[in-house]
């Protein structure tokens, strides 16, 4: 199946490829004026391209086909032309010149790409990846070039992604994160920033990149809304439903939305793990029921030309459960004996609330773009756990169960204060200078009792209490300046670390961190040559960046997963430091190629310990050496020159460890390829089909050596009601493959398993739009809505 996956990349890569390149080439457009581009299709004048166009417009069109295009724009004469398209490049010239008469009125259509470059930036606007998605996590999953594995988010590094909500980072665990996602609404995100090397703008502590999720905000225009509700069958059924008020009135600008989510999951993991004179087998199946509330509201006023405030917040109350039954065995590794036959049973309820406030002030200096901004955020986040788990002990008889329960609170208070000047009125260059101050704070409180002979008593392994403080203040600076054809961005990151951890139970220890740190980046761009009439531009970047261990990582407390297998954290890791080297290349502000290096010095990363005495596994992190990788990436795709177009993608990684594992020394090396794609035929105006696709060959992933997976999703989008709603039917994980087989060999532990979660499902989504609607929308490039206005 997983073969039969790859082809099947191969196959729609390759399908689109017959396609011929055509330039329309417009002469004497002295005044560089907008015009607009319309390509109909002969004989039957179907209607397959528009667009705007000043001096050039680049589109693909089927060979053996006649067509016919006409231009128009204001004060200009109407152009029309029959044109034939064989199988090789064509250019098509046209002279537009000036009307004594005026058109009233001509519609404009501005397109927004699926994928565009910004830069460092990479934009990937989200609609396509939302209609077929029940959440933010689901999106996250789909979105080209990233990789989602235990809650962590990874691009183009085997460092995790910073994952961050409107521009402020979400500060918690990987977990917290995975689950606030999944119970954010999908079609409350309007697009996704990616970051791979951020600039000096940027915390420098986004070694993996950064990945920031855009929430829509209100419409323009009047009052609108929308009503949708979904329904999702995998294993279990899970649905949602949910409302957004949008309203511009004057210099306010509100918007209100709900959503009701429930869901319920499950997760299949069977390992072996080898010992000296016997194995360990273990099969544990885990259900996960969950329901939540999520709120979003906002406000804008715009006091003046000059001046905009603006408030917003984020409310999320989940209750999220899971349900384990986990069946262990300890077989003699030479013969059928059994030494051990037990079930362990875990209960855990989860409730959390979530308070997000946002504050922005902003000030436009001047015409040119220069301005000044300032922002506050607080954030409230409060959890209130309780476990319950059972050792039943079926073998060797005799043997009394082992019996637990406890209860688990954090409270996290987190502040953000940040400005930022941008200053554009020296002749091509830009000035940025800013500042933050982040403050985070973290109370863990653990209570457990264990009843192993009949009498409960206190758990001092489980019983904790641990206090967590952050304060990383920062100052940078940075200038843009074109020289000629060059451009060039250095900039210079100051930032002062204070981390304090303090556990009080079960014994006094701590740590404290202070230290301040210098992170420089460089940008370089420069335009190369034109291949098929795209213009292309090269960059280079070299950056430094930090990755500091969070409080989950340096949290002592146990956290029990099953008889044989504890997460701990690790209150001795010290901070990773990255060099970043990376050569890209985009055509047209669309990314096709970079190549790059990451060195890392001091990496922790999660590591699995096994306490020779007991047997019991610890996941815990460490520090264990240094890391250099190599990575290597190609973009590729067929804009919209008729009823299909696609986008294409591979990323090759390289790793090379060095360091000390369990205190004996390693070298290891991996490499892995990466292919994701996103295809899209369009049927008729209201009724397209799309897919997505990923699939990763075999990689490494903290020392675990996972065997290739994937994932295709398909999707049909049939418009209804004139056009004002949406029915949508999705099918997740088509074959499958999202089952992930792994290996672990390093240290002295020699396990293998496998890990199936419920991905596969059918999906049916409702969207209702009423009230002003918003500025038309039409099918852009690589199948984005585009933005229509009338000049």
């Amino acid at each position: 199946m997983k073969a039969r996956l790859f082809f099947l990349f191969i196959f729609l890569g390759l399908y689109g490829v017959a396609q011929v390149p055509v330039t329309v080439s417009l002469k004497q457009n002295k005044d560089s004026s907008l015009a607009t581009l319309v390509i109909y299709r002969l004989p039957d004048s179907v209607k397959i391209n528009s667009r705007i166009i000043i001096d050039t417009a680049r589109l693909f069109l089927q060979p053996k086909t006649s067509y016919y295009l006409t231009v128009q724009a204001v004060g200009k004469k109407a152009l029309h032309k029959n044109f034939e398209v064989k199988h090789t490049a064509l250019l098509v010239e046209l002279n537009l010149v000036n009307d004594a008469s005026t058109l009233e009125s001509i519609v404009l259509v501005s397109k927004k790409p699926f994928i565009k470059q910004e830069d460092d930036k990479t934009i990937i606007d989200a609609e396509p990846l939302t209609s077929s998605s029940t959440n933010a996590y689901e999106v996250l999953e789909k979105t080209p070039g990233a990789v989602t594995l235990d809650g962590n988010v990874y691009l183009n590094s085997a460092t995790p992604a910073i994952i961050q909500i409107n521009g402020r980072e979400v500060k918690m665990s990987a977990d917290e994160v995975a689950t606030m996602l999944k119970n954010l609404p999908a079609n409350s995100i309007v697009k996704i920033e990616i970051l791979r090397t951020p600039s000096a703008k940027y915390d420098a502590s986004g070694a993996g990149g950064i990945i920031n999720i855009v929430l829509k905000k209100g419409v323009k225009l009047g009052t609108s809304g929308s009503l949708n509700a979904e329904y999702a069958q995998g294993k279990y059924a899970s649905g949602s439903m949910g409302f957004s008020l949008n309203n511009r009135s004057g210099k306010f600008n509100s918007n209100l939305s709900y959503n009701y989510s429930k869901r319920k999951s499950f997760e299949l993991l069977e390992s072996t793990r080898k010992g000296n004179t016997s194995n360990l087998a273990q099969d544990a199946y885990t259900v996960y029921p969950s329901y939540g509330h999520f709120i979003r509201a906002g406000i804008d006023y715009a006091a003046n030309k000059k001046w905009t405030m603006g408030y917003s917040t984020r409310i999320a109350v989940n209750h999220n459960n899971s349900i384990a039954e986990n069946n262990i065995s300890i077989l003699s590794d030479n013969s059928p004996a059994l030494f051990l036959q037990s079930l362990a049973l875990a209960h855990n309820k989860n409730k959390s609330a979530y308070f997000n406030n946002d504050f922005d002030l902003n000030y436009k200096i001047d015409s040119t773009g220069s301005e000044w901004s300032t922002s506050f955020t607080y954030n409230y986040y409060k959890t209130d756990a309780y476990q319950q788990y059972r050792n039943l002990v079926s073998f060797p008889p005799g043997v009394h169960d082992v019996l637990g329960n406890g209860d688990i609170s954090g409270l996290r208070n987190y502040y953000i204060t940040q400005t930022d000047f941008t200053w554009k009125k020296i002749p091509r260059s830009t000035i940025e200078a800013g500042g933050k101050m982040i403050i985070n704070q973290f109370n863990n409180n653990a209570l457990f009792s264990i009843d192993s002979t009949g009498t409960p008593v206190n758990d001092n392994i489980k019983t904790a209490q641990f206090i967590y403080k952050e304060q990383v203040s920062s100052l940078y600076l940075q200038v843009s300046r074109s020289f000629g054809n060059f451009t060039l961005k250095p900039g210079i990151r100051l930032e002062f670390t204070n981390m304090q951890g303090t556990q009080h139970i079960p014994y006094d220890t701590g740590f404290s961190i202070k230290r301040s740190d210098f992170f420089p980046y460089v940008f370089v761009k420069h335009p190369l040559f034109k291949i098929m009439g795209f213009q292309l531009m090269a960059n280079a970047i070299f950056r430094k960046s930090i990755s500091r261990p969070g409080y989950s990582m340096l949290n002592p407390a146990p956290v029990y997963v099953d008889p044989f297998l504890y997460n701990i954290g690790n209150p001795g890791i010290r901070p990773q430091f990255t060099t970043n080297y990376e050569f890209n290349i985009n055509a047209e502000d669309y990314p096709i190629f970079a190549m790059g290096i990451n060195k890392v010095k001091d990496i922790f990363t999660a590591v699995t310990y096994e306490d020779t005495a007991t047997k019991i596994i610890l996941n815990t992190y460490d520090n264990l050496g240094k890391n250099k990788e190599f990575y290597i990436r190609a973009n590729g795709g067929i804009p919209p020159g008729g009823k299909y177009f696609f986008y294409i993608g591979g990323q090759y990684n390289h790793t090379h460890y060095e360091g000390f594992y369990q205190k004996k020394p390693f070298n290891y090396s991996n490499g892995s390829w990466l292919f994701y794609t996103y295809h899209n035929f369009k049927l008729k105006p209201s009724t397209s089909f799309s897919l997505f696709g990923f699939y990763r060959l075999k990689s490494l992933n903290n020392f675990y050596e996972l065997q290739p997976f994937g994932m295709i999703n398909f999707s049909v989008n049939q418009a209804i009601l004139k056009k004002k709603a949406n029915i949508i039917l999705s099918f997740n994980d088509m074959f499958r493959t999202m089952k992930i087989d792994f290996t672990l060999t390093q240290g002295g532990i020699d396990a293998a398993g496998s890990r199936l979660n419920d991905n596969r499902k059918g999906v049916l989504k409702f969207i209702y739009n009423f009230g002003i609607k918003p500025k038309q929308e039409k099918q852009p490039v690589f199948g984005m809505p585009a933005e229509n206005g009338t000049l």
